[in-house]
């Protein structure tokens, strides 16, 4: 149990930026990434919200805030289900590095089959 994987050790929040530097190195999105981008999306949702109003919603910028609606909401799913997707990987194959209901870690699939003469 003295073992530390590289991923549990960097785990730790070395700050914002901190974390932004170390997502270069790393997979995957970490804390601070997405505490700038959304910090970022609510900068431009403010601009937005007051183009709105001072161009007393000018089609324009009706049609750029729903795309940039669009594009937080696509964000923000598609890092949820990679999150998900990530966890259910990491929790499906038990420690012995086996998936469960196969015999020497090769499923039926990918045993070679036998052509018939």
């Amino acid at each position: 149990m003295g073992n530390k994987s590289p991923q549990k050790a960097s785990a730790k929040s070395s700050g914002i930026l901190g974390d932004i530097v170390n997502s270069i190195f790393e997979p995957g999105v970490n804390r601070g990434v997405l505490v700038v981008m959304n910090s970022a999306f609510a900068g431009l949702f403010l601009i937005l919200a007051y183009l709105l109003f001072a161009t007393h919603f000018n089609l324009h910028v009706c049609v750029l805030t729903l795309i940039a609606m669009g594009l937080f909401i696509s964000i923000q799913w598609f890092i949820k289900e990679a999150t998900a997707f990530k966890n259910n990987a990491a929790t499906a194959t038990p420690s012995g590095g086996h998936s469960p209901g196969t015999a020497g870690g090769k499923s039926a699939a990918t045993k070679p089959k036998k052509k018939k003469l």
